[in-house]
C-alpha cells in the first residue's frame, strides 16, 4: 500500500510537469508526513545518499564527454568509423552505431552520445538519402551504448547504491555492449540498405589516415580499463585521468579547445552533474520508504508465489523494468528500483554483476519508448521530424534491444565471462 501511494503521488506530480527531482522530493515528504516520520530523517537520508566517493566519478566523466565533443575528438572518432563501415550499403547508418561505440568508450553518457554523435550524423544521413525518422531512431537506439560500454554513469550509480565493484561492472559491460552494437548494426544495415546505397569504395588509406587522427582518442578507454584492471587507479580516479588526457590532447595536439570553450564546458557540466546528484538525493527518500515498508520482501514473495523458477523470475523482472522505463526517467528509475530488486537478486542467487547489467540494459530501452523516450525526443528534435514518425521508425530497434536483453538475461556467461578472467 505504501509503495503504491508514493509511486502514485510521484507519477501524478511528474505528469503535471514538475521536474523529476522535485516530484520525488515532494512524494517523499508526503509519505514521511503520512507515516508520521520526522522530516529530519529524510534530510539525513538525502545527504547520506550523495556522500559517496564513487559518485565523484559522475561529474568527471560528464566533463570528459563535453571536452571530447568540443575538442574535436568525437569528430575524429566518427571519421574513423566512417572509413571502416561507411562504404557499405546503408553504411552511414552503421557509422552512427560505430561512432556511438567509440564515443561511449570515453563519455559514459547516453545524452552526451545523442547530442555529440547525432549532431553530426543525423544531418549527414539525411543528406545521403536516409529518412529523418530513421536517422533519429538509429541515433537514439545506439546512444544507449554509451551507458553500457565503460565508462558508464548509470553503472557508477548502480555500484554506488549496492556496493558492487564499479570496476567489475565496467568490465562486465564490454561484451554485452559489443553484442548490442552488433545487433543494432545488423538491423540498421537491413533497413538502411534500402534507403541509401554506399557511394564510395573501401579505402585502406582512409582507414589508416583516420585511425592516426583518432588514435589518441581511441587510446583513452584502453588506458582507463587497463589502469582499473591493473589496480593502478579506481574508476573514480580514471575519470580525472580521462579529463586530463582529453584536455591535453584537445588543447595541444588538436588545438580545438580554447579557454573560453573550456569555461563553458565546466559551467554546463556543473549544471548537469548537480541535476543528477539532486535526482539521486531526492530518490533516496522514496527508496528508503520502500525499504522500510519491506517492499523488496513483498515483491520476492509475490514473484515466488507465482513461480520459484529463477529463469521465469528473471523474465518477470525484465518485463517489469520495461514497463517502469516507459514512464520514469532512467537514472530516477534505477535509483528507485535497484534498492528493491537487488535483495531479490541476492535471494534468487543471481550473480550480482550479471543482474546489474540486466537491470541497466532493460531500463535503457525506456529511453526510446513512449510515452517518455527522452533520447528519442532529443534525436527527433535534431532531425526535425515529428515524434510519431520517429517512434514508428524506432520500433524495430526496440524489438532487437529487447531480444538482446532477454538473451543476456538467459545466458549469464555473456556478462560474467570477462570479469571472471580480468577483474582485479
Amino acid at each position: 500500500m505504501t509503495g503504491a501511494i508514493i509511486l502514485t503521488v510521484f507519477l501524478l506530480l511528474t505528469f503535471l510537469g514538475l521536474p523529476i527531482a522535485f516530484s520525488m522530493g515532494l512524494a517523499s515528504i508526503v509519505m514521511f508526513v503520512y507515516l508520521d516520520i520526522p522530516l529530519s530523517v529524510l534530510l539525513t537520508r538525502t545527504a547520506a545518499s550523495v556522500d559517496s566517493s564513487s559518485l565523484l566519478a559522475i561529474p568527471f566523466f560528464i566533463i570528459a564527454g563535453d571536452i571530447l565533443t568540443a575538442g574535436g575528438l568525437s569528430r575524429r572518432l566518427i571519421a574513423f568509423a566512417n572509413a571502416i563501415v561507411g562504404p557499405a550499403r546503408g553504411g552511414l547508418g552503421m557509422v552512427n552505431v560505430g561512432a556511438s561505440v567509440l564515443f561511449g568508450g570515453v563519455s559514459g553518457s547516453s545524452a552526451a552520445d545523442t547530442v555529440a554523435v547525432g549532431g553530426v550524423m543525423i544531418p549527414a544521413m539525411k543528406k545521403e538519402g536516409y529518412t529523418g525518422a530513421f536517422s533519429a531512431a538509429v541515433t537514439a537506439a545506439s546512444s544507449n551504448l554509451g551507458a553500457i560500454i565503460p565508462p558508464s554513469i548509470l553503472l557508477i550509480i548502480y555500484g554506488g547504491i549496492t556496493g558492487v565493484s564499479i570496476g567489475e561492472l565496467f568490465i562486465a559491460g564490454i561484451v554485452p555492449g559489443i553484442f548490442l552494437a552488433a545487433a543494432l548494426m545488423l538491423i540498421t544495415w537491413w533497413i538502411g540498405r534500402k534507403q541509401a546505397p554506399g557511394k564510395k569504395k573501401f579505402s585502406v588509406t582512409d582507414v589508416w589516415r583516420t585511425f592516426k587522427s583518432a588514435f589518441l582518442a581511441l587510446l583513452m578507454p584502453v588506458i582507463m580499463i587497463g589502469g582499473i584492471l591493473g589496480g593502478v587507479f579506481t574508476a573514480t580516479e580514471a575519470g580525472v585521468i580521462i579529463i586530463a588526457l582529453a584536455t591535453l590532447i584537445a588543447t595541444f595536439v588538436y588545438r580545438d579547445l580554447t579557454f573560453r570553450v573550456a569555461l563553458k564546458i565546466l559551467l554546463r557540466s556543473v549544471v548537469t552533474s548537480s541535476t543528477l546528484m539532486l535526482i539521486i538525493a531526492m530518490a533516496s527518500g522514496i527508496a528508503w520508504i520502500m525499504a522500510r515498508a519491506r517492499i523488496p520482501q513483498s515483491l520476492l514473495g509475490a514473484m515466488t508465489g507465482v513461480t520459484d523458477n529463477s529463469t521465469l523470475v528473471m523474465l518477470i523482472v525484465v518485463a517489469f523494468l520495461l514497463l517502469v522505463g516507459m514512464f520514469i526517467e532512467t537514472v530516477s528509475a534505477a535509483i528507485i528500483v535497484v534498492p528493491v530488486l537487488f535483495p531479490l537478486g541476492q535471494s534468487m542467487g543471481y550473480d550480482p554483476v550479471h543482474f546489474a547489467l540486466v537491470i541497466v540494459m532493460t531500463l535503457l530501452i525506456g529511453q526510446i519508448t513512449p510515452p517518455l523516450g527522452v533520447m528519442l525526443y532529443v534525436a527527433a528534435d535534431i532531425a526535425r521530424v515529428s515524434l510519431g514518425s520517429a517512434i514508428r521508425a524506432a520500433l524495430p530497434f526496440v524489438g532487437i534491444m529487447i531480444a538482446v536483453v532477454v538473451t543476456v538475461a538467459l545466458l549469464p556467461g555473456i556478462v560474467t565471462f570477462l570479469p571472471s578472467i580480468m577483474a582485479p
